[in-house]
């Protein structure tokens, strides 16, 4: 029990029960170390060591706590920097688990020059006038070229043709109805898949891409694309393969014939192959020469990023969730199929930006913006040297000149799928040369090169789980300590300290020297506490007391 001085005035009894509290803190630490379960602690109450032994300990614990703070910050700094690594998840992971790649095949032609005639019947009025006509037919010379990232004529050329005139000729239109289609350029019964013979106009279906209206094999972007996903399958479709080398995955022949190019054209013969994801809409190409047998060889690389980076901003983890936006002003992109178009959503945005209008030959359709029409072509051309280049946003801090540009900052997938391709170039022997020189053979062979691909995953390099295990082993290097001896300082400090005061009595003292100060607070003001004997007991309330104000004119006012 504590024991409370009885002295008669209340100075007194304020300083006995400080006292009190004091040596209660006192009992209770020693108490306390006597019972700690982290190391040293019940040293520095020992009765049975010397001063000096006590002070050893005490020091050791001093300089324990001092290194367990500072290996505390080190991790501290390290789970703030949220560092990412990435390795690898599985060597040999098949790659029938992974969509083939969609193959595109564009012509350098980007028009059936022998529909010409059948083109003016359906665009144009029947009375039209003959520079209607002749516009019309520089205009289609102009389409034979007519790509995003490579449409640049001289701005005289351009402005002497009367574009005005047929500006009531939709691009889009006029592109599909001239465009080479399936039954135009590949060659009955050549196309196979995984070595079984199929229609390839079942499955080469034309598509848009930055290269014009191309077709596509695989792809799951079209409408009729949809419709063979709906009639497979989508365990099925997009095809899959599971066996690498020539000849295991797709072989088709193309043929093309001098009557598809104008004959004043700077067409090239040349076909380019485009590989890329079956949901992306563009990519690079390659460029095959005619009369050749083309290998393309692919490797498929995927790489994962773990959901615990998510509070890691995109910029620096580099990729995009499937749940996340991003706005480019005319299009938003929130699913797996659209992040993997972003760069196309950007291009299309400095388009509008520069010439206030959209083609949807190259790009997805877009409502809020008007169609380029013919003379929209000029300004096409005009920014050709924006349109051709994609810029990365810090890259003039690395070249002497600044080239312009398109910069978008866009992000790949944090579910990445890459594929790596290798081409390999042949000429035909002779006896599968074409017998006219007005026709020209390509072959090509898409195929898997290995049958194991490797998957990479990136996460965090120091999780919360990482801090928390090194915090324990820390603790338990230094102090001997655990969360249970964590939880039991907590413990001692709140629960066992109000329960151990309450056994010695002291909030009955505590809550008499309260009421003992309230009520010396009351008298004093009723002014009814005497300033001048500090010692005697106040002398008797007069009957009208009155509470003390500091303008009061009374002697003892404040």
């Amino acid at each position: 029990m504590v024991k409370v001085a009885s002295a008669a005035m209340p100075a007194d009894k304020d300083r006995d029960a400080d006292k009190s509290f004091v040596e209660l803190v006192r009992s209770y630490f020693r108490y306390y170390c006597e019972r700690s379960t982290i190391h040293c602690v019940r040293y520095l109450y020992d009765a049975q060591l010397h001063n000096v032994e006590r002070l050893i300990w005490g020091v050791l614990l001093v300089t324990s706590v001092t290194l367990c703070c500072s290996f505390y910050m080190l991790l501290s700094e390290r789970y703030g920097a949220q560092k990412l690594q990435t390795v690898i998840e599985d060597s040999q992971y098949p790659v029938f688990h992974v969509q083939f790649p969609a193959v595109g095949v564009c012509t350098d032609n980007r028009v059936n020059w022998s529909k010409l005639e059948a083109a003016k019947a359906h665009f144009l009025p029947a009375n039209a006038s003959e520079s209607v006509v002749e516009a019309f037919v520089t205009l289609v010379k102009y389409m034979t070229l007519l790509r995003f990232e490579n449409f640049e004529f001289s701005t005289s050329e351009m402005e002497d043709t009367n574009f005005e005139i047929v500006d009531f000729v939709s691009l889009s239109s006029l592109a599909y109805f001239l465009a080479l289609r399936c039954e135009d350029i590949l060659v009955p019964d050549s196309c196979y898949w995984r070595q079984t013979s199929f229609n390839c106009c079942d499955y080469f279906l034309l598509e848009k891409t930055e290269y014009g209206l191309c077709l596509v094999f695989n792809s799951e972007l079209s409408y009729r694309s949809q419709m063979l996903v709906k009639r497979e399958g989508a365990a099925f479709y997009p095809k899959h393969n599971a066996k690498a080398g020539q000849g295991s995955g797709l072989n088709f022949n193309l043929l093309l014939n001098d009557s598809f190019k104008c004959p004043d054209s700077t067409v090239t013969d040349n076909v380019f192959i485009m590989i890329k994801p079956p949901t992306q809409m563009t990519n690079v190409v390659y460029s095959i020469r005619p009369n050749t047998e083309t290998h393309v060889a692919v490797r498929p690389q995927r790489t994962r990023t773990d959901y615990n980076t998510r509070n890691i901003p995109p910029k620096r983890r580099n990729c995009y969730f499937e749940d996340e936006e991003v706005d480019f002003g005319t299009s938003r992109v929130n699913k797996s199929s659209l992040i993997s178009n972003c760069r196309t959503n950007c291009h299309e945005s400095y388009l509008v930006r520069l010439c206030n209008c959209s083609l949807p030959i190259f790009f997805v359709r877009n409502e809020k913006v008007r169609n380029c029409t013919a003379s929209s072509l000029r300004c096409i051309s005009r920014h050709n040297d924006i349109f051709s280049y994609d810029k990365h946003l810090e890259e003039d801090s690395y070249f002497t000149a600044s080239k312009p540009g398109m910069s978008c900052p866009c992000l790949v997938s944090c579910d990445l799928l890459e594929y790596f391709t290798s081409t390999t170039t042949l000429p035909l022997s002779p006896m599968e040369m074409p017998t006219s020189p007005a026709l020209k053979v390509f072959k090509v062979d898409v195929h898997y090169q290995v049958e194991m691909m490797i998957t990479y995953r990136t996460s965090l390099e120091f999780t919360n789980i990482d801090l928390i295990a090194n915090l324990g082993g820390i603790f338990g290097l230094c102090l001997g300590a655990s969360m249970v001896s964590g939880v039991e300082l907590i413990y001692f400090l709140t629960v066992g300290f109000s329960v151990y005061l309450y056994d010695n009595n002291y909030y009955a003292i505590l809550r008499k020297n309260l009421k003992s100060k309230w009520a010396m607070g009351l008298r004093y003001l009723r002014n009814e506490v005497s300033h001048t004997h500090q010692g005697a007991h106040p002398a008797e309330p007069k009957s009208k007391s009155k509470l003390r104000h500091p303008f009061s004119s009374r002697a003892n006012a404040w």
